[in-house]
């Protein structure tokens, strides 16, 4: 996936949280724009449901959505 993207998605105000869905399944919800780092060639975020920093490959995310209804 394109970081640019990613990118968008961070700092559009207002800020609106959402899941970064992997190839492998995986997902990784983004709850505030403190949580995530987007440069060029990698993504780095606190995953919520083990509070550690985990790097992200870009071009193995497969989505993202929006996740407004998500407490």
């Amino acid at each position: 996936m394109d970081t640019t993207l990613i990118r968008k998605f961070v700092f559009t105000a207002p800020f609106r949280r959402f899941t970064l869905k992997m190839n492998d399944d995986r997902e990784f919800y983004v709850r505030h724009p403190e949580l995530i780092s987007v440069a060029s060639t990698q993504v780095f975020l606190i995953d919520d449901k083990t509070q550690r920093g985990i790097y992200l490959e870009p071009a193995l995310i497969a989505s993202m959505q929006a996740d407004e209804e998500r407490t």
